[in-house]
C-alpha cells in the first residue's frame, strides 16, 4: 500500500461519497486495510487532505492548462480549456466546491485553482486577440462557463460546449443592449 493508493482511494471516495468519505477509517475500509497503514503514510487527516488536494491541483490546473495552452488558435485553446469541465471528473470538481464551502483548507485550494484557471483564460485571450476585444471579459466568461458546465451537469462534447460559448459571445457582441448608455 502506497501513498498513491490512499490518494486514489480518496478521489474514489470523494467522487462517490463527497467529503464525508474522507476519513482514515472509511478509506481503510474501502481499501480493506487497517487504519495504521493510513497513519504510516500521513501524519493526520489534514496531512492527507493536503496531499489529496495537491494532487488534484496538479492534475486539474497545471496539467490541464498546459494541455489547453498547446492549442493553435484562441478557439482551440478555449475549447481545450472548457474540456476540463466535460472530461475530467466534473463530479469531483462539484464535490470539492461543496467541501470548500465549509472547510477553509479546501477553500484555499479551490480559490487558488480558480485563480490559476482564470488568469490562464484571461492571458490566453489577451495574447491571441486584438485590442478591439475585451480579453478580460472573454476570459472571465470562459472561466465562468467552465464552472457552470461542471455545476450544471452539462456533459456535452467539449467542442460542442465551446461552440455554444462562441455562439453566445457572437450574439452578445451583436446585442444592441451592450451599446446603450
Amino acid at each position: 500500500m502506497t501513498r498513491d493508493h490512499w490518494i486514489a482511494a480518496g478521489f474514489d471516495a470523494l467522487d462517490h461519497d463527497g467529503d464525508a468519505g474522507i476519513s482514515a477509517e472509511r478509506l481503510a475500509r474501502r481499501l480493506n486495510v487497517t487504519r495504521g497503514s493510513f497513519y504510516h503514510h500521513f501524519r493526520s487527516r489534514n496531512d492527507f487532505v493536503h496531499a489529496l488536494l495537491a494532487a488534484w491541483e496538479a492534475d486539474y490546473a497545471d496539467r490541464m492548462l498546459a494541455h489547453a495552452a498547446a492549442g493553435r488558435s484562441l478557439e482551440e485553446v478555449l475549447e481545450r480549456y472548457l474540456a476540463i469541465a466535460a472530461e475530467k471528473q466534473p463530479g469531483r470538481e462539484t464535490a470539492i466546491r461543496a467541501w470548500a464551502r465549509h472547510d477553509p483548507l479546501v477553500a484555499a485550494y479551490q480559490q487558488r485553482v480558480d485563480q490559476t484557471r482564470l488568469t490562464f483564460a484571461i492571458n490566453a485571450c489577451r495574447t491571441r486577440t486584438d485590442a478591439s476585444v475585451d480579453a478580460d471579459l472573454v476570459g472571465r466568461l470562459a472561466h465562468l462557463c467552465l464552472i457552470g458546465g461542471q455545476e450544471s451537469g452539462d456533459r456535452m462534447q467539449p467542442s460542442a460546449f465551446a461552440r455554444r460559448v462562441q455562439d453566445a459571445l457572437t450574439l452578445l457582441g451583436k446585442s444592441p443592449f451592450l451599446h446603450r448608455a
